[in-house]
């Protein structure tokens, strides 16, 4: 049964006047930012823990229930609650902003990129007379003394020599950051009306946090809400107390690689195969659309396939082959204009509006368009002072936002839960198009430098944002609110970031222990790769640019077919995520989603599916409250418990 319309309507309360301004959850929010970063700094840069691998983040969700509950206590004293469902919104989408900017694909990279080129050039790897006095000093820290605290450890932040260094760097970064999700936030606001009141698309990952902070508890009513609750808290309290227990037996939810059973020619040309079945992301994933789930596992085994052939006939040898990153891109560009062809209309009037007189037309609107333009002209005048050829700017940042836009898009319509996307930086499609030696060292200087917020794409900010102008409708609310909101968390996350990992590596040293898998690998990965550009230099990839017109015109042919058949199964989204990372852990997840939804629907109906939605949500926030904990315990015991997540 085809449920693409709204099937995934969460059972809210009838709406209030809630107020159109919630600062208190504003405040809340700017709170709670610090005790959030240093969160995630103990799970992803301490522990290998990683909440913002998969959407929602498993912090969030543990924060907003907390809240939830108080807010429950405060009604039952005080007869009236202290947060509305407005503010505990609010401090979900800041939160949540907070975290993707605090995550292992965002902010930590660029601070582990910010002193390792200087650090670590010797006279053999020449980076001194190579790149080093081409890294504006403006945007990276150079001083010695600053630089031996920071990656030996052992000493202190809050010494003079050790902090001015990073000051600049720091302040200019922020701001970068800053009119970054500025345009990100102003896209959003010029989609809002054709994606959330024409189109009404479902938003499946928003869920589970309106069900959570709904003013009325229907949800915590729902009896198969506790069964599956329960469900999944037993299984992660169990393998939570394994670490105390070994004898206890450990539920095998998370993923392990079963390649071992094809390790003999030629199936071990298949590459490494993962097994998983994370009670969250089943659960999650419940509320993705039935031909999407369909496609995610079929078109992962397509590419296997694709793999196993190409082996079998002596292929394998042959460079990047079968350029899954390049037919991945390819496959997003399609999909994309389809996107834009389709709102092109709604388009044409937001720019038309914006051209005319303040009293004619919406502010918000005209805000959107001149912010876009003011964004694009500020990271125009960084860029071409970082050293990157002014004609090579709007192509990067061009490429940049249409990734953005297709993830946001992707996450509003279907709601699948992970988008790795590694591979589609911007700079490889230009150095495919033109190659390394038409470029000047400063722009391929520029690319590494801007490496941190298009590396891999797993948490991305721009979704969180679309969902928050989402969520405010489903209360009843205007979102006027939601700039202030975002852009303060901006302000107030990239600040306390780069505090709380400084902070840590001047203590424990970034070189060290665990601390150096990561900075060290940041690092090494971003100088090595740009020392390779310039000491090799390649010239346009015709091979990889004809896998992006392969990409194209894979996904624009099932694009049509889904158009001309309304009984075609295959999505093409599917064929584009095909070789991401998280398909590659979370296929059998999707798999079991799919199984499950299809025989709900079979057997039962659309009837039975509506009732089965609290079960699947139950046992999502059962996963993700218990990993929470476990991994709260774990930072005041200073051990790594049990990892909710990989």
């Amino acid at each position: 049964m085809d449920e693409k319309t709204s099937l995934h309507s969460p059972v809210l309360p009838s709406k209030k006047d809630y107020p159109a301004n919630p600062y208190i959850g504003i405040a809340f929010g700017v709170l709670l930012i610090p005790l959030n970063t240093y969160w995630i700094a103990q799970l992803e840069v301490v522990r290998y823990t990683h909440p913002t691998l998969v959407v929602p983040f498993f912090n969030v969700i543990f924060i907003l229930l907390f809240f939830t509950i108080c807010n429950q206590v405060v009604v039952k004293i005080w007869r009236r609650p202290l947060l509305s469902q407005l503010d505990l919104i609010t401090i979900y989408l800041m939160l949540s902003v907070s975290s993707a900017i605090a995550s292992i694909d965002f902010l930590q990279v660029l601070v582990s990129n910010m002193g390792h080129a200087f650090y670590f050039a010797t006279p053999e790897n020449e980076w001194k007379t190579l790149f080093c006095d081409s890294l504006p000093s403006w945007l990276v820290v150079s001083d010695s003394d600053a630089l031996e605290g920071y990656y030996k450890g052992g000493t202190t932040l809050y010494s003079p020599h050790h902090f001015k260094p990073w000051i600049v760097p720091i302040l200019i970064w922020t701001g970068f950051i800053l009119v970054l999700l500025f345009m990100m936030l102003c896209l959003c606001r010029i989609v809002r009306w054709q994606w959330i009141e024409k189109e009404k698309l479902t938003y499946p990952i928003i869920h589970l946090p309106l069900e959570i902070s709904a003013g009325k508890p229907f949800f915590f009513r729902n009896k198969l809400m506790w069964i599956g609750l329960l469900l999944a808290a037993l299984i992660s309290l169990n393998n939570g107390l394994h670490f105390f227990f070994p004898a206890l037996p450990e539920f095998p939810v998370k993923r392990h690689a079963i390649s071992h059973f094809f390790n003999e020619r030629p199936w071990n040309l298949m590459g490494s195969v993962k097994l998983s079945f994370y009670p969250f992301v089943i659960g999650v994933s419940f509320l993705i659309p039935l031909d999407l789930l369909f496609s995610c596992w079929v078109f992962y085994w397509l590419y296997k396939a694709e793999r196993l052939l190409i082996g079998s006939i002596g292929w394998q040898g042959l460079n990047r082959f079968p350029y899954q990153n390049e037919q991945a891109f390819g496959a997003v560009v399609s999909l994309t204009f389809f996107l834009l062809w389709m709102g092109k209309a709604q388009l044409r009037d937001v720019v038309l509006t914006a051209r005319k007189k303040e009293g004619s037309n919406p502010p918000s609107e005209r805000v959107a368009v001149f912010g876009l333009i003011a964004g694009f002209l500020f990271l125009l005048l960084v860029s071409t002072r970082v050293g990157m050829s002014i004609a090579v700017v709007p192509i990067f940042f061009g490429f940049y936002f249409l990734i953005s836009f297709f993830i946001t898009r992707m996450r509003a319509e279907l709601g699948l839960c992970v988008h790795g996307l590694g591979g589609l930086e911007p700079r490889r499609v230009i150095l495919a198009g033109i190659g390394t030696k038409a470029l000047s060292k400063e722009t391929l200087v520029a690319f590494s430098l801007y490496g941190f917020f298009n590396r891999v794409y797993r948490n991305h900010p721009m979704p969180h944002l679309l969902e928050g102008f989402k969520m405010s409708v489903m209360v009843g609310s205007p979102a006027r609110w939601l700039t202030l909101a975002v852009l303060l968390s901006v302000l107030v996350s990239s600040v306390v970031v780069f505090w709380v990992y400084l902070d840590l590596y001047y203590q424990f040293g970034a070189s060290s222990g665990y601390f150096g898998v990561w900075t060290l690998g940041f690092g090494r990965e971003t100088f090595t790769r740009l020392q390779n550009w310039i000491l090799f230099p390649t010239e346009t990839d015709h091979a990889g640019l004809s896998f992006m017109g392969i990409g194209f015109l894979i996904a624009s042919m099932l694009t049509f077919l889904r158009m001309r058949f309304l009984w075609f199964p295959l999505h093409p989204l599917g064929y584009a995520m095909a070789g991401d990372w998280g398909m590659s852990n979370l296929w059998s997840c999707f798999f079991t989603s799919f199984l499950l939804k299809w025989a709900i629907f079979k057997y039962g109906g659309l009837r039975s599916y509506r009732n089965a939605v609290p079960l699947f949500l139950g046992m999502a926030l059962g996963d993700l409250t218990v990993g929470s904990l476990w991994s709260l315990i774990g930072v005041f015991m200073d051990e790594t418990i049990y990892q909710p997540f990989p």
